[in-house]
């Protein structure tokens, strides 16, 4: 099928461009997926149907700057600042962005209770 041609149906708005994957990502990526896709249909049978339809990928991608942190986490140059997640530099992504921001709302619930 051609990018943008198929006839796949989602609830996602703006809308999808259909395209065969090989042509955007390296393949040891594709196989990884393949592999990856394979192996949670034997967990979860069923997975694997003539409508599934994998809508969009994650890549990792980490913001052009960092403000920096001392070994408290407050920010170096803004006292009561706490840089947090991809935005500041320290995330790579949603999962990584949610640990930091747990982590640094502890360190201030640490800070306020004492």
């Amino acid at each position: 099928r051609l990018p943008g041609k198929g006839t796949v149906k989602t609830s996602y708005r703006p809308g999808i461009c259909e395209t065969d994957l090989d042509t955007v990502l390296p393949h040891f990526i594709i196989d990884t997926l393949r592999e990856g896709i394979v192996d949670f249909d034997r967990r979860l049978r069923g997975f694997i149907t003539a409508e599934a339809t994998l809508v969009g990928i994650e890549s990792r991608t980490s913001a052009p700057v960092r403000i920096l942190r001392d070994a408290s986490s407050e920010s170096v140059g803004v006292k009561g600042l706490y840089p947090a997640g991809e935005g500041a530099g320290y995330a790579g992504g949603i999962m990584s962005s949610a640990v930091d921001g747990i982590k640094i709302a502890d360190i201030i619930a640490g800070r306020l209770a004492s």
